[in-house]
């Protein structure tokens, strides 16, 4: 079995991984590097692949394409842009399928669609707990696992070299809002059958205990806008536009109190795939994408403001995300002293982020409004979820990976803690490493 750490290895996101059993590769996700993508000055819908590569946006694959007649297939296991923003400009010079649930496969129609780009593999839907035969090789298996977005799978690639385990960003939630637990069960009974590797989200693994419920949030959200109702004022609650079980939670709490409104481009792409497939109920929520939609929005929203709660774009103070908009005055709705902004969210641990943050609580505050932080769970697991999940999988080989190399010696930390030595069993890689096990 061998190994290839194309990326996520030297940094968060930009994930991408292959694994090749007798002569036969199958790709693990197909990321962008957001700090990168945020810090452009251009669209990328316009930019060639290998510019992208070159300035690290997206993995580099030099290493895979220079033998892609060996590519039997690409496996994406959720929808978030650091695992499907690269799949428009890479999937395209491979000759075959891309396998995915049916929640990330809409998302990455839509990605290949919005970026204009030719992609003619097959794809093929699973859903959790089925397998597809890939080749007389490789089986592909995914079980599902609960994060921030709908049908997120841990994929497990079954081979006569043994099983491979690709768990990138899970956490183990016992009361989620949408959907099932993850399948403890089904782990439980992989780490009797033997897993030979398997590679884990070291994301989160140096912050202790495990991660807060969605439930727990939920209840947090509806004591502060019981709180923030009393003073009919406007409210706005802005989180990531993929996290449809916040959205849902949103719109729970509400209880038709206010009339709602979902402003921003990503948030009508990520919602209106979740609704067609049932995950989240939109009827009666007012939906605002491109300029003049919005516009026309917020200049109703102006006439009646606290009978609206507006949920929006731009937690981590993108710039040009309808909240930062909002923060320097840029439509007819204009924010006052004494209105609410919700941060249903936290800050991504970025220099580039943190900077852009510190302008928008700036100029947020400047205008009068009230700020309410960390109403947020994290997607991914805390250090005793990551313990759980090697305990459930007692895989071979530990290998961390979605991180810098201070993330990923947090995790390999603990996986010292239990029982596996460094350069033995347990090996912390860079972008780029090729291994044979």
């Amino acid at each position: 079995m061998k190994l290839y750490t194309l990326g996520g290895y030297n940094e968060v996101g930009n994930n991408m991984t292959a694994v090749e059993i007798r002569d036969e590769i199958v790709i693990l996700d197909m990321g962008y590097h957001m700090e990168e993508l945020m810090d452009l000055d251009e669209e990328v819908e316009a930019m060639p692949s290998k510019l992208m590569i070159k300035k690290g946006i997206i993995p580099d694959d030099q290493a895979i394409y220079t033998q892609r007649e060996k590519v039997k297939g690409i496996v994406i296991g959720h929808g978030h842009l650091d695992h499907v923003g690269g799949v428009a400009y890479l999937a395209g010079s491979y000759d075959c399928p891309i396998i995915s649930s049916p929640y990330t496969m809409k998302i990455i129609e839509q990605q290949i669609s919005e970026n204009k780009k030719e992609t003619h593999n097959k794809r093929i839907v699973l859903n959790q707990g089925e397998t597809y035969s890939l080749t007389s090789n490789i089986t592909v298996e995914f079980v599902k696992v609960t994060h921030s977005i709908p049908d997120t799978m841990l994929t497990v690639l079954h081979t006569p070299e043994g099983r491979f385990a690709y768990g990138l960003d899970f956490r183990l939630d016992n009361s989620p809002v949408l959907g099932e637990t993850a399948d403890t069960e089904r782990l439980e009974e992989l780490g009797r059958e033997g897993i030979k590797i398997l590679v884990g989200d070291s994301t989160r693994a140096g912050d202790r205990g495990t991660s807060a419920s969605e439930s727990s949030i939920r209840d947090q959200l509806r004591f502060k806008l019981d709180h923030v109702y009393r003073e009919n004022s406007a409210v706005v609650i802005t989180t990531f536009s993929s996290h449809i079980e916040r959205l849902k939670s949103i719109l729970e709490v509400n209880n038709n109190r206010r009339k709602v409104a979902f402003i921003g481009r990503s948030l009508k792409d990520y919602t209106f795939p979740a609704s067609e497939l049932g995950y989240i109920n939109l009827n009666g929520v007012e939906i605002a994408s491109y300029s003049g939609e919005v516009n026309k929005l917020f200049k109703k929203i102006q006439k009646n403001r606290d009978h609206w709660l507006i949920v929006c774009t731009g937690n981590q103070g993108e710039d040009r995300s309808v909240l930062n908009r909002l923060s320097r005055d840029d439509y007819e709705f204009k924010l006052q002293t004494g209105d609410h902004v919700i941060f249903s969210s936290s800050t991504i641990p970025t220099a580039v982020n943190r900077a852009e943050r510190y302008k928008l609580e700036r100029d947020l505050k400047k205008l009068g409004a009230k700020l309410h932080f960390d109403i947020h769970a994290s997607g991914h697991g805390h250090r005793e979820d990551l313990r759980t999940l090697i305990n459930l999988l007692k895989p071979e080989i530990m290998i961390p990976g979605h991180g810098d190399i201070h993330k990923l010696a947090e995790h390999a930390t603990l996986a010292q803690e239990e029982g596996y030595v460094l350069n033995k069993n347990l090996f912390i890689c860079e972008n780029g490493n090729v291994m044979d096990f």
